[in-house]
C-alpha cells in the first residue's frame, strides 16, 4: 500500500471505531462526506484491502507498447 493509502485506511479505521466523525475525516482526506461514507462501507465488508485502488498493477490505457518504445 502507498502513504496515502495508508493515512486514508487510518482515518477510515478511525471513523468506524467512532473516534472521528466523517465530516471530520472528509475534510481530511480533501473528500466528500458521502464518499468517506462509501469507504467505511467498503472497510467494514472487505476491510483493509477495501480501499485499495482497483487500478494497481495494471498498465495505463495510453501506456506506449514495448516495441514502439524498445525502437525509440
Amino acid at each position: 500500500m502507498s502513504h496515502k493509502e495508508i493515512d486514508r485506511l487510518e482515518m477510515i479505521q478511525a471513523v468506524a471505531n467512532k473516534h472521528l466523525r466523517q465530516a471530520e475525516a472528509a475534510q481530511r482526506l480533501g473528500l466528500s462526506v458521502r464518499q468517506v461514507k462509501r469507504l467505511v462501507r467498503r472497510y467494514r465488508a472487505h476491510g483493509a484491502t477495501g480501499l485499495r485502488s482497483g487500478h494497481g498493477g495494471r498498465r495505463p490505457n495510453n501506456a506506449i507498447a514495448k516495441a514502439v518504445r524498445q525502437e525509440v
